[in-house]
């Protein structure tokens, strides 16, 4: 395999979260070592949820609460998000070029993921291949 050099940024983009049958819009944010994701739709508008590879921190409605990681479950979007871009940082030779930009593929705890990013260093999307959940960056 070929190796590129695409960079890893920090970023603020809108989202689509999709689990099955369920998807909402959300803003997602990674910078300063951890992500954090807001929902922007559905009854948990103005829910936010921030990780950081240690625990995550919950707040919507004016109620804020803290816990560990070993007690948060895989598929919480900000720790899937969280783990699949530690995965690709630690891991650059698993990069290819696309038409548009890059490929990564990875795993973490939820499984092997495929995270496609465009040549504007913006992503593209982020699909765990062993679940339901993708999620589209806009």
């Amino acid at each position: 395999m070929k190796t590129y050099n695409p960079i890893i940024t920090d970023f603020d983009q809108r989202a689509t979260v999709t689990a099955g049958d369920f998807s909402y819009e959300c803003n997602i944010v990674r910078g300063q070592g951890t992500v954090t994701v807001t929902a922007l739709s559905t009854n948990a508008r103005g829910a936010v949820i921030t990780y950081n590879g240690k625990s995550a921190a919950f707040s919507y409605l004016g109620m804020d609460y803290e816990i560990e990681s070993s007690e948060i479950d895989s598929t919480n979007p900000a720790k899937a998000i969280y783990e699949a871009f530690e995965a690709v940082c630690s891991q650059p030779e698993k990069v290819s070029r696309t038409k548009d930009g890059f490929r990564y593929d990875g795993k973490t705890a939820l499984g092997e993921f495929t995270l496609l990013q465009n040549d504007d260093d913006s992503y593209k999307s982020l699909f765990f291949k062993d679940t339901d959940i993708k999620i589209i960056f806009k």
